[in-house]
């Protein structure tokens, strides 16, 4: 595709999300509640699409397809079909009470809202600081994934730090403008396209290579490693694991964390629990296929080459109109994700930081801390650090031992900040050292999976040798669910 229809495609795409920025930020108040929460009103649609549009990055639509091309289809298993069940599990374990803690007490971050379970300043600020080391290389990935994806659909015409930069320039723009409606309103817009164009290039890609058929018959006779579950990354260990890193995490990722709280109401948090899995399977198995089908048409890509892979078959097999829309669906999974991010970071910032209280955190602060955070994250990216599914093992990792501290601070009465505090010093502790090179042995499980468990031990241990919180105190946290 030539530079032309890229510009063409991708300003028609600019066009309608700078569209809905303005017309979002015409709709806005001056209040911090609406510009971070969108006055907590999204309905099911806005909910459901906020939060999957949010979810789906680029690890979804650059790293999934690029991992498949090397693991095979045993990455659908690993990711999707275990997803589909943990990821929601999580909503109506924890999500729903986040929401009515959240519609309750006003809380816009998780440090909020722990920092005052536990009265504790200390929580507060230790899980900003994890939080944003967790999310900062999420954000680089998005970046990474629209640089990548525009320099292989033009086949290097444009090269990657403009598509990388004209990415972040662009996600700053509206997300500024229209706050937490305004990502919203675009993740309505991205998640239709990325979904209906991942449909028509799984059936086109699959039709210019002979047929489904035919594809499954090359792959038991020239790739028989690809049916299988061969792959190191695929180990008896690291499978047993693998809900650790993704599918557990979601509900801590802090832009997920913040869309569960904008629920209108419990029907519209429920309704969307029931569609998410279904939405999750339709996402990852044209995803699973078309990497494996990669690997049969333009075999030898190595290491961070494979993350290429889908923008590379969509330039190769679908016609010229079909690419352009093929980019626009990438760049719209990406930056669904990356707006989110940002607003997400910009929002702990203005809440976290330099705010105790939410109604101090300004939309101003908000709008200058999305310019930070997307110029810190571009300039991050230009050195492109690792493949896009090793820095989401890290940061999934990383928000998985967030969950333990969520679900003592709902659920469990007697936990106290000391352990709190103490457990999150061990287990992210030993999760650095771990990728610093300080290696430790995991038992042939993701090394999160030992973090994990030493962190929940910590809490226990400690909270039952400390002084319990005051009665008052927890019962602002009592009976999470409500009347049941």
């Amino acid at each position: 595709m030539s530079p032309l229809h890229l510009v063409t495609a991708f300003t028609l795409y600019l066009s309608v999300l700078v569209a809905i920025g303005i017309f979002s930020y015409r709709r806005s108040t001056a209040s911090a509640e609406d510009y971070f929460m969108a006055g907590r009103g999204f309905g099911t649609v806005v909910l459901f699409m906020s939060l999957f549009g949010t979810n789906v990055t680029a690890f979804a639509l650059i790293g999934m397809p690029g991992i498949s091309y090397h693991a095979g289809i045993g990455t659908f298993g690993f990711f999707g079909a275990v997803g589909a069940f943990v990821t929601p599990m999580s909503f109506v374990l924890l999500g729903y009470p986040i929401w009515r803690l959240g519609k309750r007490n006003g809380y816009l971050t998780q440090a909020q809202m722990f920092g005052d379970r536990w009265q504790s300043e200390a929580v507060s600020y230790l899980l900003f600081a994890l939080l944003l080391l967790y999310t900062i290389p999420y954000l680089i990935i998005g970046v990474m994934g629209g640089g990548i994806a525009i320099e292989a659909i033009s086949k290097g015409e444009i090269p990657y730090v403009v598509g990388a930069g004209v990415v972040a320039v662009v996600t700053v723009l509206y997300t500024s403008l229209g706050g937490m409606r305004g990502t919203a309103w675009t993740n309505v817009f991205q998640g239709s396209i990325f979904m209906l164009f991942l449909v028509v290039a799984c059936f086109g890609i699959a039709g210019k290579l002979g047929g489904m058929t035919d594809l499954h018959q090359r792959l038991v006779e020239e790739a028989s490693q690809l049916l299988g579950k061969q792959h190191p990354r695929l180990a008896p260990g690291i499978w047993l694991s693998g809900f650790l890193v993704g599918p557990l995490s979601v509900v801590a990722f802090p832009h997920m964390f913040m869309r569960l709280m904008t629920a209108r109401n419990s029907k519209s948090l429920r309704r969307t629990t029931m569609i998410y899995p279904v939405a999750l399977v339709l996402l990852y198995v044209p995803i699973t296929l078309i990497g494996v089908w990669g690997a049969l048409d333009i075999p030898g890509l190595v290491g961070q080459e494979s993350d290429g892979i889908l923008p590379m078959l969509v330039e190769r097999h679908l016609p010229v109109w079909l690419s352009a829309f093929g980019l626009i669906a990438i760049l719209a999974a990406v930056m669904s994700s990356l707006d989110g991010q940002i607003l997400t970071i910009s929002t702990m910032v203005a809440a976290d930081l330099f705010a105790h209280k939410s109604h101090r955190a300004t939309p101003l602060a908000g709008r200058l801390g999305v310019l930070a955070v997307a110029a810190l994250a571009f300039g991050v990216a230009l050195f492109r650090p690792a493949g896009i599914f090793d820095i989401s093992v890290y940061a999934f990792s990383g928000y998985t031992l967030i969950v333990p501290v969520m679900a003592f601070g709902i659920f469990w009465k007697r936990s106290t900040a000391a352990g709190v505090i103490a457990g999150m010093v061990a287990g992210h502790g030993m999760l650095a050292a771990y990728y610093l090179g300080l290696r430790f042995s995991t038992f042939g499980a993701f090394p999160v999976a030992v973090c994990l468990a030493v962190e929940v031990l910590v809490i226990v241990v400690v909270s039952l040798r400390t002084a319990p919180p005051a009665s008052d105190v927890v019962a602002r946290f009592d009976r999470p669910f409500g009347a049941i």
